[in-house]
């Protein structure tokens, strides 16, 4: 059975950003998947410390969350992270969650390659704004780094306004694991 992990970082528990990734979810059962998800609000996530402890072995120095975060990541087959949009980039809990990524990759010559293999990977983004690609670039950017930790964006949800799309993410959720 395939097994798909989410990452909510909204501090708003029934948001746009959770209610699509509910429906990514719900498709991703339909399709026959196990699924699980982290609330980044509720966890005890402490920011990197820059301590380099995950360099040398694929471990963090940290004792908190993620190290239950790092399994579920590397038993998934697809993971979908969402976050609203504050000051053009996401929430700072989810930038924390992405600093503390680095576990997940290797320092290859002059860059760096995934640990753990590669997931496909879903992001999801709501905003206020009614622009769809008015934040475009950050969005890159983000599937650029999150790449390097094995988390290869195939499909990015941007909620613009306040349109949830439903229909949309549930057939993503479907398609994610078929």
């Amino acid at each position: 059975m395939k097994k798909v992990v989410a990452f909510i970082g909204s501090p708003r528990k029934n948001g746009n950003t959770a209610t699509v990734i509910g429906e990514i979810l719900r498709g991703a059962q339909a399709a026959g998947a196990e699924t699980a998800v982290f609330d980044l609000y509720a966890l005890d996530i402490k920011p990197c410390i820059s301590c380099f402890t995950c360099r040398n072995e694929p471990v963090c120095s940290q004792h908190d969350a993620m190290p239950a975060i790092y399994e579920a990541i590397k038993k998934a087959d697809a993971v979908v992270i969402g976050s609203p949009v504050y000051m053009r980039q996401v929430t700072g809990q989810t930038k924390t969650f992405f600093d503390r990524l680095f576990p997940l990759m290797d320092l290859v010559d002059a860059g760096f390659q995934p640990r753990f293999g590669t997931k496909k990977t879903v992001m999801v983004y709501s905003q206020d704004t009614p622009d769809p690609k008015a934040y475009a670039v950050a969005f890159a950017d983000n599937a650029g780094f999150l790449k390097s930790a094995g988390l290869d964006v195939v499909d990015t949800i941007v909620v613009a306004g306040n349109a949830a799309p439903k229909a949309e993410a549930f057939v993503t959720g479907k398609n994610l694991v078929q």
